[in-house]
């Protein structure tokens, strides 16, 4: 409810200040435009409508920050949320005179004189209060623009659209600052004259003392109780401090592949496992800054699960989305409150988009999977006779045709090994499933190779040859390597077998060799291809196959629907 209550009045307060950025743009064209369309950015809010939803939002976004700021029990803390912090309070030090002359002076005194009156105040009478705007200005744009990026970045579609949005989070505050600039000057060339000043101040003169007054007291106000409530949080947390420097000390141990040998930590009962690895500057993976939104602070916790404090509604739907066992929880969620074994299960500066593609939860886990090998023919003797860059371009253009097939047929492209490529079919599904799909990736593979081939036609001596294997059974599936290098992959007997067969291709002058365990796993029809028996290297028995001359013509039909 927190994080859905600071995303909408979060929302609420981006509009409002979008409207307003979009006002100050226009003074790139006139002051007279700029007035007009405050019919339409402004005056709905002055509304009762408009100022019940505005007031609540402010209410509730800045009471959220200050409940966020209490709730911490470190304020150990990522760079980008330490401004989110300074600037969130920054925000209404800076603005609370220009609110307080604005939507103030409207309600306590009838005053709306637009950005005439606004602007020769700030740049002629009080300059300093300019500088003050355009600073809040920035600030109120960057930590808007930090709260939506650190909020999506977790979502894909998000990543796709980031040169779109990056332009317009730039384009946006660049003409809304020039457009003040340009109506600063224009304001400062019309106060030249006596007259214009005289009209233009007329209606405020008439308030005297009484207007000039309202602001300044009600200002300090406003500064004195922001600055009031920040110390009030700060001496609860330096209380806390005291006081957990005299309660039980519980032990928290904790390992990750980066390092040496696991730590052994005392610390106290009722903070999470995160907040104690940021206290003790331990680096560990939280993309979201530790506030339940993604899964990359999860950890293994040995022992009991049914020990651990229940899962809040936050973790539980974290979990479940990627399928998480009973003993991975979310750092960032799970407090200690006894003695606590814990491992990371992503590297510590693991990034965004990484993230997205290490979803699964455990370094491995044994799972029934299909894999598929393909290699092309020849390829180091053709090699030999191009330039290196002309290689690369080549390779280029086939793993593309090879990735996209295999990814249409959804399966997972693991690597590409020199001129090879490696696909796992059936994670996190049906066997059968992931057998259906990795016979379905070889026939496109081979469409596509043929497709590459009349299109690389003036450019390679002879047309792209490959041999594709595939393979099903057991293997151990999940994120391994090191640092930046890890990957999901798989490892096993299934993935040499599948590597064997596709080599086996050369043999038997075939492009394709699938065993015969796949295809019954998989319930396709093959009742056109006769199977044969074939000796694998390392394998002591004869292991039953279909080999085909050329996938892509393969006609299949299933016996059953495929099964999702």
């Amino acid at each position: 409810m927190i994080s859905r209550l600071r995303l909408v009045s979060g929302f609420i307060l981006f509009i409002f200040v979008l409207g307003h950025f979009s006002n100050h743009a226009l003074g790139l064209v006139s002051l007279e435009l700029m007035n007009d369309t405050l019919a339409y950015t402004v005056e709905p809010w002055r509304t009762l409508p408009g100022t019940i939803l505005i007031v609540a939002s402010l209410t509730v976004h800045a009471g959220l920050a200050v409940w966020a700021l209490y709730s911490r029990r470190s304020l150990r803390m990522k760079s980008w949320e330490l401004f989110q912090l300074i600037s969130g309070f920054a925000i209404p030090l800076l603005l609370a005179a220009h609110v307080l002359s604005t939507r103030g002076g409207y309600e306590a005194f009838g005053l709306n004189e637009g950005y005439k009156f606004q602007l020769y105040a700030q740049w002629i009478e009080t300059p300093y209060r300019a500088v003050m705007v355009f600073a809040a200005l920035l600030l109120v744009w960057i930590h808007s623009c930090i709260g939506w990026h650190y909020w999506l970045r977790y979502k894909r579609w998000y990543n796709q659209a980031l040169p779109v949005i990056s332009g317009l989070s730039i384009l946006i505050p660049t003409l809304a600052v020039a457009g003040i600039i340009s109506a600063g000057f224009k304001v400062t060339r019309l106060a030249e004259d006596e007259a214009w000043v005289t009209r233009l101040v007329r209606k405020v003169n008439k308030q005297g003392d009484a207007y000039v007054d309202f602001i300044l007291e009600n200002e300090a106000i406003i500064i004195s109780s922001i600055i009031a409530i920040i110390l009030s949080v700060l001496a609860i947390h330096f209380g806390r401090w005291v006081w957990k420097q005299k309660t039980s000390v519980m032990k928290l141990r904790y390992s990750a592949l980066e390092l040496d040998k696991p730590i052994e930590l005392k610390v106290p009962r009722g903070h999470t496992v995160l907040e104690h690895l940021r206290e003790n500057r331990i680096s560990h993976a939280s993309v979201c800054g530790g506030r339940g939104r993604c899964s990359t602070c999860r950890i293994h916790v040995e022992g009991d699960p049914g020990n651990l404090p229940p899962l809040s509604l936050e973790e539980k739907n974290i979990l479940q989305r990627i399928n998480a066992d009973p003993n991975v929880r979310l750092a960032c969620q799970l407090k200690v409150d006894k003695d606590l074994v814990v491992s990371a299960l992503l590297r510590p500066n693991i990034g965004s988009k990484e993230a997205l593609n290490q979803s699964r939860h455990k370094p491995g886990e044994e799972q029934e999977v299909a894999i598929l090998f393909a290699d092309i023919r020849a390829f180091t003797k053709m090699s030999e006779s191009q330039l290196p860059y002309d290689t690369a371009f080549l390779l280029n253009r086939y793993f593309a045709a090879m990735g996209k097939a295999i990814e249409e047929a959804g399966g997972h492209l693991d690597k590409f090994i020199g001129d090879g490529v490696m696909a796992i079919f059936g994670i996190d599904k049906p066997l059968k499933t992931g057998a259906q799909e990795a016979i379905m990736a070889a026939k496109r593979m081979s469409e596509r190779l043929e497709q590459l081939n009349a299109a690389l036609l003036h450019d390679i001596k002879e047309p792209l040859k490959i041999g594709i294997g595939i393979h099903s059974g057991k293997a151990i599936v999940g994120n391994m390597g090191y640092n930046k290098a890890i990957s999901l992959t798989a490892i096993g007997d299934v993935v040499n077998t599948a590597s064997r067969l596709e080599s086996l291709n050369k043999d038997l002058k075939t492009q394709m060799i699938v065993s015969s365990k796949t295809v019954q796993i998989s319930e396709l029809d093959f009742s056109g291809y006769t199977p044969k028996k074939v000796s694998i290297r390392g394998r002591a028995d004869e292991l039953d196959v279909y080999a085909m001359e050329d996938a892509s013509k393969l006609e299949l039909e299933l016996k059953t629907e495929l099964v999702v």
